[in-house]
């Protein structure tokens, strides 16, 4: 099998990960899958030859999953994202909750000399 073919294979698997359905259980698995198909491809990149012309069908098909892969990776990463902005509002609000006069200075009552 040459390099092109296991690039296209490494890449096919990197796409059928990205596009299983996301859930809140399965985000870190499907995130740590991804990371070792780009290691896979990462170790592959410096042994690309440049592809003759037997190979530009590979090439093409590479290309085409790659605008796939980065679609759905760019959804993923917005998604979780999204998840952290919501976990920093719910602890904001939580610690406003248990602790409502946090945010109140606490200056008042105080003599504060302003001389030097």
């Amino acid at each position: 099998m040459c390099v092109w073919e296991q690039f296209l294979t490494v890449t096919k698997e990197l796409k059928h990960t990205v596009e299983q359905p996301v859930t809140d259980q399965n985000r870190a698995g499907i995130i740590a899958d991804i990371q070792k198909l780009l290691a896979k491809r990462d170790d592959l990149l410096p042994h690309l030859p440049q592809p003759s012309r037997s190979e530009q069908e590979l090439v093409r098909a590479v290309g085409n999953h790659d605008l796939v892969i980065n679609q759905k990776m760019e959804f993923l990463f917005e998604g979780l994202k999204r998840d952290m902005r919501n976990m920093k509002k719910q602890k904001k609000s939580k610690q406003s909750y248990t602790n409502p006069y946090q945010s109140i200075s606490g200056y008042d009552g105080m003599y504060l000399d302003h001389k030097k």
